[in-house]
């Protein structure tokens, strides 16, 4: 067993002793992770199972939509996580929604909520608390607090290192605003638990190709605006399966020089604008902009947005420009002029 680093808090875990008094004698649980699982929702999902299986009961981790970053997708294969894919929890019982709630997770009843985000659920049983900085944090805390000494599994290497990688990533390398210092205490017990090896390997994953196309695509004539810090860019109409160039496109020209806030964005499958914003402007927030402007939502830094566009699916290859063109010009004025630059319409 890994020595701790530093005093350990423990979590109230009140609720979710309250939970497992309503479970029968070796009932199977059900782990649903939002719609499009990040390493924070993907970390808490394993580590909700860890403990699950050291409390008696098995599980089956689920979630509706697609694992599509590439980082995720590296997380997934070098850890050897299992997942399944599920358009609905309706059919499962005993269902834990980690990393969010009904709200971000499609058709889904939770007997249980484990959360690090300012949403609200109707479940009976549920620890949310906007405190952390990740709910990766939350839930290896209450792994500590149920499996006291007995916390630390050799054979679980793997494990700690995904709820090490969920908190990384949700506090921005523990740089993030809304970072709290059992956040930070947790990365060190992690860190000493955790694979270095994969740590390694997850971290500096393989970028796809098609990236680099996308990339271009932002510099064709018309597609991108840039003003008073704000980068505004789109790539135009790619697969479902090529979604995750968006987040990575808007993580990397938010670091670009003259800029403090990307928002990028395409049309996913000719059915959904999808919208992904990174800032580094400490006085915004992404996940208000993302809320007011797009009905989306997020962090202090990071957020995004999936609206729909069903009504345009089936449109003919000529008209597709028209629409690009259509979106194009609306995003400029939505996010430049509204929100926060002006000189566009000047």
């Amino acid at each position: 067993m890994s020595k701790d680093t530093t005093d350990y808090q423990f979590i109230d875990a009140t609720a979710f002793r309250a939970f497992l008094e309503t479970l029968k004698d070796k009932a199977k649980a059900t782990i649903a992770m939002h719609d499009t699982p990040d390493p924070d929702a993907m970390g808490s999902a394993v580590g909700m199972q860890y403990l699950l299986k050291a409390l008696g009961h098995e599980s089956v981790i689920v979630y509706s939509g697609e694992i599509s970053h590439p980082q995720n997708k590296t997380l997934v294969n070098i850890l050897n996580l299992t997942f399944q894919r599920s358009k609905t929890t309706d059919k499962h019982e005993n269902v834990i929604c980690v990393d969010g709630t009904e709200k971000n997770t499609k058709n889904c009843t939770p007997a249980f909520v484990i959360d690090h985000h300012k949403n609200a659920s109707a479940s009976t049983h549920q620890i949310i608390s906007p405190a952390y900085g990740a709910c990766s944090t939350m839930v290896y805390r209450l792994i500590r607090e149920m499996l006291g000494e007995k916390w630390h599994q050799k054979e679980s290497t793997m494990i700690f290192t995904a709820l090490l990688l969920g908190i990384r990533t949700d506090t921005n390398d523990l740089t993030s605003e809304n970072m709290s210092i059992d956040d930070f205490t947790a990365y060190q017990d992690l860190l000493a638990a955790a694979d270095k090896e994969a740590l390694q390997k997850v971290m500096n994953y393989p970028l796809p190709r098609y990236l680099y196309d996308h990339r271009l695509s932002l510099h064709k004539e018309g597609n991108s605006y840039e003003s008073n810090g704000t980068f505004v860019g789109g790539i135009g109409f790619i697969p479902n399966s090529q979604r995750d160039s968006i987040a990575v496109l808007a993580e990397e020209y938010a670091r670009m020089e003259t800029v403090n806030t990307s928002v990028i964005f395409a049309i996913v499958d000719k059915s959904t604008l999808q919208v992904s914003v990174r800032s580094s402007n400490v006085s915004l927030d992404v996940g208000a902009m993302c809320t007011e402007l797009f009905g989306g939502g997020g962090t202090s830094y990071k957020g995004g947005a999936s609206i729909p566009l069903m009504f345009y699916k089936d449109i003919e290859n000529g008209e597709k420009e028209q629409l690009w063109s259509v979106t194009v010009g609306h995003m400029f004025r939505k996010v430049l002029q509204e929100a926060y630059a002006s000189d566009l319409t000047e």
